[in-house]
């Protein structure tokens, strides 16, 4: 391979990367709510993928007056937009909506999705260069019936916002203690 072709090739590859720099742990698709962790909600449009065009809607609580937001194809990556001063415990619902289809694709258990499948995933988010903030990063898988279920259609970081999942980390750890009381328990019964 030429130098030339090769130099280029690194700065595609490079360019391709950064789009998602700031994944801290892999992405996990989930029907988990998300929940506010107390204090202003600011999210950030983190790019896309998608070939459909799309827009983001807060649907829950009621009243949010910036709806539609952030269109896919329109939106700068970077752009933040405040979504206002929650308690913590609130629950925050969202809507795609893939204009390109006529499909609306939901966040949250049972969120109604037409084809019935989970099309968002979660990661955390560490700042980097284009989003200055550590936060929870959320994408959309926007065809109907999955589609390549890689959830980086559109994608977007929150502050002040955590999935109502347990971490795996945390997963691992009760069930280690769970074995450990287990264990002693066995025990005192010999």
């Amino acid at each position: 391979m030429n130098k030339k072709l090769l130099t280029a090739a690194m700065a595609l590859a490079f360019v391709a990367g950064s789009a998602q720099a700031g994944l801290v742990s892999p992405v996990t698709p989930t029907a988990a709510e998300l929940v506010t962790t107390g204090g202003e909600v600011v999210i950030y449009f983190a790019g896309q993928s998608a070939g459909y065009d799309s827009e983001l809607n807060l649907i829950e609580p009621l009243g949010f007056a910036g709806n539609p937001f952030f269109q896919n194809h329109s939106t700068p990556v970077g752009t933040s937009l405040s979504l206002g001063t929650y308690a913590a415990g609130t629950v925050l619902r969202f809507r795609m909506d893939v204009t390109s289809t006529g499909n609306s694709f939901f966040t949250g258990p049972g969120a109604g999705n037409p084809d019935g499948l989970v099309h968002v995933g979660h990661a955390s988010w560490a700042a980097d260069g284009v989003i200055p903030v550590d936060g929870l990063w959320v994408g959309f898988e926007d065809i109907f019936g999955g589609g390549d279920r890689d959830y980086d259609d559109n994608r977007f970081v929150f502050t002040n916002v955590r999935s109502d999942v347990p971490e795996p980390g945390s997963l691992a750890l009760l069930g280690g203690a769970a074995l450990a009381a287990a264990g002693l328990r066995r025990r005192r019964a010999r």
